[in-house]
This record gives structure tokens, sequence and C-alpha cells, in this order.
């Protein structure tokens, strides 16, 4: 049973498990180096900082470690620095969560997503394209852009009775250079 208490943990966990996902990690708004090391590591077009304190907390889209710097004056606590996916937009299929819950009569799935040009982490639930709680066996959750592809991630890596934030891509991103890209697991915060 996967445990993950807040988003730091969620970080670790998904690392531990050799998760696909785009470089992310948490530090201290005053730790200058940790964000410097983290840009010499994983270069990048463009990063998303957000404020790790709380669920969907301030974000900001920086180019640099100047612009980080200078972003990092508005918070206080912990921040979430990550490789931004906008860079791969064009290549989306899906985004949204999912928990896949197993059952002595079948698997369940309840899935909130969008497979439109506007999708975000943050907007899925405003406007949701696919807002479902289905037997896996349903026809209708196969019909879904991606589904397939993000199912047998989930079943691949056994990662039932967590709710997942993903995204699908039609192409390999990612640090493992796969179509499935996991941003967070979730299951007690």
């Amino acid at each position: 049973m996967i445990d993950v208490k807040d988003k730091k943990d969620s970080i670790r966990t998904i690392r531990e498990l050799g998760l696909n996902f785009f470089p992310q990690d948490v530090f201290m708004a005053s730790d200058v180096e940790g964000f410097a090391n983290f840009v010499k590591k994983y270069p990048s077009e463009e990063y998303v900082l957000r404020d790790a304190s709380k669920a969907k907390g301030k974000f900001v889209y920086v180019k640099n470690l100047d612009e980080i710097l200078a972003a990092l004056k508005n918070y206080s606590k912990d921040v979430t620095i990550a490789q931004s996916y906008r860079p791969f937009k064009e290549d989306l299929v899906l985004v949204g969560d999912i928990k896949v819950t197993r059952g002595v009569y079948g698997d369940v799935v309840d899935i909130t997503a969008r497979d439109d040009e506007e999708a975000t982490q943050r907007n899925i639930y405003e406007n949701p394209k696919y807002n479902m709680h289905a037997s896996l066996e349903e026809d209708r959750l196969w019909n879904i852009p991606g589904f397939s592809k993000l199912m047998s991630y989930i079943s691949e890596h056994e990662l039932y009775g967590v709710i997942l934030e993903f995204l699908v891509y039609d192409r390999k991103v990612g640090v493992n250079k796969e179509n499935v890209v996991i941003t967070e697991i979730r299951s007690n915060y």
C-alpha cells in the first residue's frame, strides 16, 4: 500500500517507485543554492514554482535562475520547482487525476480529465470533459484519448488505491522518456 503524506513525500515516492516525471524538487524559499543546483542539473526552457505549503498555492512560470530568485521573494516557506510541461503542450493528449480501486467484483475508476489545448492540472475541475466513476470494463473509459496508455502504466507500476495527477503524451517525455508522466501521487493529503 502506497502512503503519501504531503508534496515532499509525493516527490520522494514518485522517485522511489521509478515513475516517469518531469524533474521537480522542494526547497525552502531561502535555499538559493538548492534552486541553482536544480537549474544546473535540469536545464529547461521553462520552470514552474509553486507554494508547497498548501493545495492550489500560488505559482509562477520562470525562464532562468535570475527569474527564479526574483520570484522567490514572494514565497516564505517551501517552494516546489519543476520543469514546466508547457514546452511539450502540442504533444499532450490528456491531463487529469485518476484513482483506480481494485475490488472483488472488478476495478473501479474515478477520473477527472480534459484533452483540450487549455487543459492544466489546475483547471481540470472547472470544466472537465471527462468526470467519471465507472467500472474499468466500461467502454466509455476506453474511448477517452490516452486512457489505454494510462491504464497500462497504472497496471505496470501497480498504482492502485492512490490518486495520480497525470499527463499523457503522444510522444515520449520526462526523465524515463515514456508517454505517461506522473506529476503527483496522493493518498492522505
